[in-house]
């Protein structure tokens, strides 16, 4: 089985030709923190049905900007191919961890409200039940409030919400990269997810 994860989409400058992309970081992440599993790439040109049956849970990485907070067509497609992935994992419970981005999508599925906001880019602090933490940031849009069925598990100095998951089911988002330098300083939320997962 494979953890399967989206990849951010790019537009070739030289000429016209739309690109998936996956940071080379999750390769050595992979590699260092889930040994037994191998990323599944997701085209957006095949449906992610043909995918399920060998998955064990869900990566939607970062990349890109949500349709809705800066409407463009790469972002209006791969919001689309996402949300039939978030779709699927609700109705079949299978583990999904948003990241950056992919936070930004789960919480937008479930009402949430984002917003732009200042100084996330970078590094700075979050705030959990188990202490603060420094964390890397590289978005411009934070999540303001939560829907009802999501729970918030970490929080920035400006009250943005860094991390949530949601009340019933394996569902979890990370605003931080965890693939990044300084991206699994707070690693209880990855490993909870991960025990998910298991």
């Amino acid at each position: 089985m494979f953890i399967g994860i989206s990849q951010r989409l790019l537009l070739n400058e030289s000429y016209y030709e739309l690109r998936e992309a996956l940071a080379l970081d999750w390769g050595e992440f992979f590699r260092e923190n889930l040994k037994s599993f191998l990323p599944l790439p997701l085209s957006y040109e095949i449906d992610f049905k043909a995918y399920v049956p060998h998955l064990s849970g869900v990566i939607l990485s970062g990349g890109n900007d949500l349709n809705a907070l800066n409407p463009n067509e790469l972002s209006l497609k791969r919001d689309a191919y996402e949300s039939k992935i978030i779709a699927h994992c609700l109705k079949n419970d299978l583990p999904l961890l948003g990241i950056c981005r992919g936070a930004q999508m789960i919480a937008q599925h479930f009402n949430s409200t984002l917003k732009p906001c200042q100084n996330h880019i970078g590094t700075h602090q979050i705030t959990t039940k188990k202490g603060a933490f420094e964390v890397n940031s590289f978005h411009n849009f934070c999540i303001e409030s939560l829907g009802e069925d999501l729970k918030t598990l970490a929080v920035a100095k400006d009250e943005s919400i860094e991390a949530f998951k949601h009340k019933k089911k394996r569902i979890y988002g990370i605003m931080w990269h965890i693939e990044r330098e300084k991206g699994l300083g707070e690693s209880a939320i990855f490993k909870k997810w991960l025990k998910g997962v298991k």
